[in-house]
């Protein structure tokens, strides 16, 4: 399985709802909701890899998983 945000090999975590998981050694475990993923598709976006990993660290207080939502998220056409 491939990392949502660097494309490099990731685990996929089985979780429930509207989300993938993944656990990638470079950018750590989040959650990426179905929505999000299925905007950046139709648009040919891709995530922008150091600002997706910086703000995935700053979201990881107490080990809780960040999930990163779609208003969460810059879409540029």
């Amino acid at each position: 399985m491939s990392c949502l945000i660097c494309a490099g090999i990731a685990q996929r975590i089985q979780c429930h709802g509207p989300w993938e998981e993944r656990d990638c050694p470079e950018c750590g475990r989040y959650r990426v909701s179905d929505e999000l993923i299925l905007t950046l598709m139709e648009q040919g976006q891709i995530f922008d890899v150091g600002k997706t990993r910086g703000w995935l660290d700053s979201r990881r207080v107490g080990g809780a998983v960040p999930s990163i939502e779609i208003h969460e998220a810059l879409l540029v056409p």
